[in-house]
């Protein structure tokens, strides 16, 4: 049990810390975007541009190539793109919140309660918010990184990949998990009380 709750601490803290530090480098990544910014010697990767864009820049375009952006981002938009790039991010907050309970119950020598089960469904259901309003967030950044391009040189791409896919499945497991759970939470009571 000692050596749960001090893998449940260490989690504890990698997420607390990613919790305080997934807003910091948001907006770190706005001010540079959009260039993306390397931190420890190129093992992190702040992209501020979303994957749809990603390579479509002024800074970045192959040669011939028409880029996406065709201004350099001002103040404003980079303010507003920091601003749509807030809705996303909240759900990954409310995620590793949802982790920071879930291990500090463990940390605490509790490994199962209805708690647990209702913390493993909202971070399923959280991840899946988060991939049905993935569409409309590219949409509406590519509405802000092209609002001052020519006309006729507005972009809104939308891409969905390997990675969303495996996110929802991974969505749908967790809630799946916590239906399970309960459901066996409840047999659980009803054996205490038959005995």
């Amino acid at each position: 049990m000692n050596r749960i709750k001090n893998i449940s601490l260490c989690f504890r803290v990698i997420f607390q810390i990613i919790l305080v530090a997934l807003p910091v480098l948001l907006v770190i990544s706005w001010l540079f975007a959009p260039e993306p910014v390397m931190l420890l010697a190129g093992f992190i990767k702040l992209d501020a541009i979303p994957a749809s864009y990603s390579g479509l820049h002024t800074y970045s375009a192959q040669a011939g190539a028409e880029p996406a952006i065709m201004h350099t981002l001002s103040l404003g938009e980079k303010s507003l793109g920091c601003l749509v790039s807030v809705i996303p991010m909240l759900i990954e907050m409310f995620v590793v919140y949802g982790l920071i309970k879930l291990f500090k119950r463990y940390e605490q020598g509790s490994i199962f309660s209805l708690e647990h089960v209702k913390t493993i469904r909202n971070i399923g259901y959280a991840l899946l918010l988060g991939q049905v309003i993935e569409p409309a967030y590219q949409f509406a950044m590519g509405f802000v990184l092209t609002l001052k391009n020519p006309p006729g040189h507005h972009y809104a791409a939308i891409s969905l990949d390997q990675a969303n896919i495996g996110i929802v499945l991974t969505a749908l497991l967790a809630i799946l998990i916590s239906w399970i759970m309960a459901e066996g939470y409840k047999l659980h009571e009803e054996q205490q009380l038959t005995v």
